[in-house]
């Protein structure tokens, strides 16, 4: 008498193509090849002709695994028998049903969370306002859309005026994306798309 894994596995063998093989053991091992974290937030959801596609929680974090995945594909090379040419990560039918293995380490991630945010290389630090930043600022009330936009953009350019700037666009950009990139998130972007 055989168990009913091995009949199983031997089934999958039998009636799976060797691709669609290849993807099943890509999905089992998704977790360990790009993190707890992003593990969380992404799913393959399918493998053709050489192209894995991934589902997204976000498009933030679509932007973030297309900046590293040449260094995905790389990683998933080393472990599959077919090559991976390319990953397109969208947050298009994205529909979050954690598994157990994934609840169980969601409890466990909320301290690695933490830990990304504060090296998060757009991250830059804000100072909280004091009563002396909002004299002559109107009261929230008496606020039109223009006015509070004119408070926003006035608050913004003060927050970015000693950041270092960008050496392709020459626009303020936090000192995590120059030290990762050499250029803003923007033009990084722009650089994975040439």
């Amino acid at each position: 008498m055989q168990s009913l894994h091995y009949i199983l596995s031997r089934l999958r063998s039998e009636i799976l193509t060797p691709e669609q093989q290849q993807f099943q053991y890509l999905c089992e091992c998704w977790l360990e090849i790009v993190g707890t974290v992003a593990g969380i937030h992404t799913r393959p959801v399918s493998w053709h002709r050489g192209v894995l596609n991934v589902a997204t929680s976000s498009s933030t974090w679509s932007q973030d695994l297309t900046l590293k995945r040449i260094q995905i594909i790389q990683k998933l090379n080393q472990k599959l028998s077919f090559p991976v040419q390319d990953i397109r990560f969208s947050a298009a039918g994205w529909r979050y049903q954690p598994n157990a293995d994934q609840q169980v380490s969601l409890s466990a991630s909320t301290d690695e969370l933490s830990q990304i945010w504060h090296e998060h290389p757009s991250r830059v630090e804000v100072s909280t306002p004091t009563r002396k930043d909002f004299i002559g600022v109107p009261l929230r009330s008496s606020l039109t859309p223009l006015t509070a936009f004119e408070s926003w953009a006035k608050s913004l350019k003060q927050r970015s005026q000693h950041l270092p700037l960008c050496p392709q666009c020459h626009c303020p950009t936090p000192p995590g994306e120059l030290s990762r990139w050499s250029v803003c998130g923007f033009c990084a972007m722009q650089n994975v798309d040439r």
